[in-house]
């Protein structure tokens, strides 16, 4: 196994949520290891608690260097609290080159509850890097930035030089519950009521309960 799936959270979804994206996880990524870094004591693979620090970009880019630290596989896979992954595609991917940046083309949002998927280019939560590589861009990120902050502060991350290598599958779904650092995000294509594997908006409701 050359690959290991970093989960970061805040805990500010509802937890019988966040519960629910765990053990979608856990349906779908096979034997991959899970170190989850997070902000309350979770179980869900090797657990590493911060304490609550607060929510913002910062932090959540802090505990993922924490759970990049912790891991000893050559590539880190990206899981968030809000991202729904699908069986086949993301986790079972074969990554060569730990020297770029995977981006999974297949990504949708939705909101909690909502009627239509709106297609994405990315989120944070489908990106797979080099584990030395992402190490490398995140103490660079972070020279002169305090260790925690519960105010935004910006701070660059990718840059010209860095080379991105696109692949895709069945969707990943990123849901808006508005409990989020951002409520709603940008999106790239107009309005669908249907994508593979999860089926109709209102199907993915009723699968994934959202609205309870």
């Amino acid at each position: 196994m050359n690959k290991t799936i970093v989960y970061y959270t805040a805990n500010r979804e509802d937890p019988a949520f966040e519960q629910k994206v765990i053990d979608q996880i856990n349906k779908v990524k096979g034997d991959i290891p899970v170190i989850s870094v997070s902000q309350k004591p979770l179980d869900f693979g090797m657990n590493i608690c911060v304490g609550d620090v607060g929510q913002t970009y910062l932090n959540a880019f802090r505990q993922l260097q924490i759970g990049c630290e912790e891991a000893r596989t050559e590539y880190v896979i990206m899981s968030e609290s809000d991202c729904w992954y699908p069986l086949s595609g993301y986790f079972d991917f074969n990554f060569t080159d730990p020297s770029v940046i995977y981006t999974y083309d297949s990504v949708y949002v939705i909101r909690s509850g909502g009627t239509h998927f709106y297609g994405k280019r990315q989120t944070h939560g489908s990106i797979v890097y080099g584990r030395k590589f992402l190490l490398e861009l995140l103490n660079e990120s972070f020279r002169n930035l305090p260790q925690w902050s519960r105010e935004k502060i910006g701070f660059p991350f990718y840059n010209e030089t860095h080379k991105f290598v696109h692949f895709s599958g069945d969707p990943i779904v990123s849901v808006k519950t508005g409990k989020g650092v951002q409520k709603w995000t940008r999106t790239d294509s107009a309005p669908v009521k249907e994508i593979p594997y999860w089926g109709t908006a209102k199907e993915f409701n009723e699968h994934c309960r959202l609205d309870t």
